[in-house]
């Protein structure tokens, strides 16, 4: 019995199933998942419960960099952000590396494609964000403005504007058309760890390291108001332009173009206030924000934490919201009577 081991041999090894330091992602037909294994990214069949594909970087000059985020354009192309800095984008289904971006310092930890897929931007530790034209292959310019990390990236399609959230605390908005700072939010009280938008742009939720989700309405591109939370005339966002660069080269970040508009500008200028806090909603878990995510109807909210656990909010509009307090109401009334008559038997 001590040596009943003995009669099994080892069949097959799976091998790294999915790293600690990157997020999972599924395929634009919800039927594929993308998860990162140290350098590789490995496609999943979760109903055949098989690995499909396993996409495995070559780098000429040694080793590749640990996966780090992963981010999904509407098409068959799945953007991989490394610890080296490097960005490949790929055809997961022909597992080839289409192209190669090299645009950060250091890690990339956030990564968005805009709704057409044609740009995509990306955030590192080195504080940066890059606007990159993934159709032309090349980089367009630099925002510089965050003092840590970014966290998460978002594109809104009305006004052509950029949301970026960072371990500074600070979620800015940027104006892509001007390449500026159009708005600074500080109000979480930690690090900001996750950025979610609603199907119809409608609605912006921040997730942190508080128990507080933050819900912003979102402006109009012709509605404006005078801005007011603002940064301190030392935090100017500053802008770089990237060249273009011909595949399968990388694209270099190289010189620097005019300086964009700072945060903490004269009485007289005018901003444009894009997002106006609408309120706040508990959290149940202590642990940080990993996630946020809108179905499509735009009708669930899902918040991932740390500690893996997963909360689910069912978004619901004014009529709705009036009739659950009227219905709420009617049974504390009943509730009220009820025990009164109680009281008098």
């Amino acid at each position: 019995m001590v040596k009943a081991y003995l009669r099994y041999e080892q069949v097959d090894c799976f091998g790294v199933v999915v790293s600690p330091n990157a997020n999972v992602v599924y395929d634009h037909t919800g039927k594929l998942v993308l998860t990162a294994a140290l350098e590789n990214v490995v496609v999943w069949n979760p109903k055949l419960g098989t690995a499909a594909k396993t996409l495995r970087p070559v780098s000429s000059g040694g080793a590749c960099g640990e996966v780090t985020r992963l981010a999904r354009a509407p098409s068959v192309f799945v953007a991989v952000g490394y610890n080296d800095g490097v960005i490949r984008v790929w055809d997961y289904m022909k597992e080839e590396n289409v192209l190669t971006l090299n645009g950060h310092k250091t890690a990339v930890t956030a990564l968005r494609y805009n709704k057409s897929g044609s740009l995509l931007a990306s955030g590192g530790k080195d504080t940066d964000l890059v606007i990159w034209d993934v159709l032309g292959e090349t980089g367009l310019f630099r925002l510089r403005g965050h003092r840590d990390q970014v966290t998460d990236v978002l594109f809104l399609a009305r006004g052509n504007r950029l949301v970026s959230s960072s371990k500074d605390s600070v979620v800015r908005v940027w104006d892509l058309d001007t390449q500026h700072c159009m708005q600074t939010v500080v109000g979480h009280r930690g690090e900001v760890w996750a950025l979610a938008v609603d199907p119809q742009e409608r609605r912006l939720v921040t997730g942190s390291v508080d128990q507080q989700l933050r819900v912003y309405t979102i402006a109009d591109e012709d509605s404006s108001q005078p801005l007011r939370i603002s940064a301190s005339a030392d935090d100017a966002d500053d802008t770089d332009t990237l060249p273009p660069a011909s595949r399968p080269s990388r694209l270099q970040a190289s010189k620097e173009a005019s300086e964009g508009g700072s945060d903490g500008a004269s009485d007289g200028a005018k901003r444009t206030d894009v997002l106006t806090l609408l309120g706040t909603v508990q959290r149940q878990s202590n642990d940080r924000v990993v996630t946020l995510e809108y179905d499509e109807a735009g009708e669930i909210l899902a918040c991932q934490a740390a500690n893996k656990s997963v909360e689910l909010y069912r978004v619901r509009d004014e009529a709705d919201a009036q009739k659950r307090v009227k219905r709420r109401k009617k049974r504390q009334r009943e509730k009220a009577k009820n025990k009164e008559g109680k009281d008098e038997d």
